[in-house]
């Protein structure tokens, strides 16, 4: 899943073959949540470039190249949980998988595990439905302080093999949200979930869609931190390679989910002995078109100079999110200088700077000092939302404007 240094090659995160010729090429990107102290300028970000493959064995796209991902997700601390918007699509999320366990198994879940646990909010949602045990597994001690705070059992690690041993109990739900994607062994996480799950458990998981992705060339989504990126033939295929059934892909209406979300809902079954591998020339593995994505991604970091050196130099602005979307799309950009402050709902003002870009992340409290600019929501999931509070703090309507918006710009025609 990593260089090989001696080498000089990649190799597959599934299958272990060779990958060849990146199909996304980023220069010099930070990570997303490697904010830098405006009390410490001095300190150096992480930067490196984004190399995207297509491994010609198996189909998987992927981001082959690690860092330390246990030291950063230590003490990442980035949370969406406070939003209505979210906490709704929780309740929801949720719901549905428990009643896909009720379908598959004719008597009620007990007991649910989630991956990737964060604060605790999705968690929280289980027990109001009455589930008797629930777990959180987070590597972040910040985030899981609060979830234990709130009364929700959280154990601070990496999801993994490992684990088994230390849990020594079984699961009728094991739920993430963008955590699959993360993970440096796709293959590892699905195993591990197998064999915790009890006889016809379920899995849930939320992750990016490929084909979202590039139909939108979103590229923002290519992040250090994801590591792989699934269509939804993709992610039914390999789930059943790994002893699952797919039940459900994207059971939530679209108008109720996040900006790009991939929902599967797959029940445990019997695992088949794993066959022979072998290389399979010319196989199509998915319907999507990645040979001109890189050129697509360009000419949307374009549409998006251009439109920001189009506005008055009178003019201000502001975005709003520090999450991926935010930190990656300024990250790209020729004049990200122009944008005076990132708004986020997470931080307090005057502590933080985005990484690379050196953009200063503004809380709600001084939203209004700034209510004369012009501003691009990047978290666009939640637009009506954001435009709403922003409307309260004095901004003009007309004014706030949605990354979404560019997106069409930068479709294949």
């Amino acid at each position: 899943m990593s260089k090989n240094e001696t080498l000089g090659i990649f190799r597959c995160r599934c299958c272990r073959e060779e990958l060849l010729n990146p199909i996304v090429l980023l220069k010099d990107m930070p990570l997303t949540d490697d904010f830098v102290l405006q009390s410490k300028i001095e300190r150096k970000e992480y930067l490196s470039d984004i190399e995207v493959y297509e491994c010609q064995n198996c189909g998987l796209v992927q981001n082959p190249a690690d860092f330390d991902h246990e030291v950063y997700y230590k003490d990442y601390q980035y949370s969406a949980g406070h939003s209505s918007f979210t906490k709704s699509f929780m309740y929801k999320y949720a719901q549905i998988t428990i009643e896909y366990f009720e379908i598959s198994n004719n008597f009620e879940p007990k007991s649910v595990i989630e991956v990737g646990s964060g604060d605790g909010v999705q968690l929280q949602q289980f027990l109001n439905f009455g589930l008797s045990k629930v777990l959180g597994v987070e590597p972040s001690d910040y985030l899981a302080r609060i979830a234990i705070d709130s009364g929700v059992p959280t154990q601070v690690n990496l999801f993994g093999k490992q684990i088994i041993k230390d849990l020594g109990e079984k699961f009728d739900i094991c739920i993430s949200s963008y955590t699959l994607d993360h993970v440096r062994s796709p293959i590892d996480y699905l195993e591990t979930a197998h064999r915790l799950l009890n006889d016809h458990g379920i899995l849930a998981f939320e992750v990016h869609n490929l084909e979202k992705i590039i139909e939108r060339t979103e590229y923002c989504l290519f992040e250090h931190e994801h590591t792989i990126y699934l269509t939804p033939s993709d992610a039914k295929r390999f789930l059943e390679q790994q002893g699952f059934e797919v039940l459900a892909i994207d059971p939530i209406p679209q108008s109720q989910v996040r900006g790009n979300s991939l929902i599967i809902i797959a029940k445990k079954v019997p695992k088949e002995a794993p066959k022979e591998a072998h290389k399979i020339q010319n196989k199509i593995f998915h319907n999507i078109q990645l040979e001109n994505l890189n050129a697509r991604i360009s000419n949307t970091i374009s549409n998006l100079n251009q439109w920001i050196g189009s506005l008055d130099l009178n003019e201000n602005l502001v975005g709003f999110g520090v999450g991926g979307r935010g930190v990656m799309t300024l990250a790209a950009l020729e004049n990200s200088s122009r944008f005076k402050v990132i708004f986020d709902s997470n931080y307090k003002s005057d502590l933080y700077l985005t990484p690379k870009t050196r953009i200063p992340v503004i809380g709600p409290h001084d939203w209004s000092l700034y209510s004369d600019s012009y501003c691009l929501i990047f978290s666009f999931g939640y637009f009506s939302e954001i435009r709403d509070q922003l409307v309260q703090k004095g901004f003009s309507a007309k004014k706030i404007i949605s990354l979404a918006d560019f997106f069409q710009e930068g479709m294949a025609e």
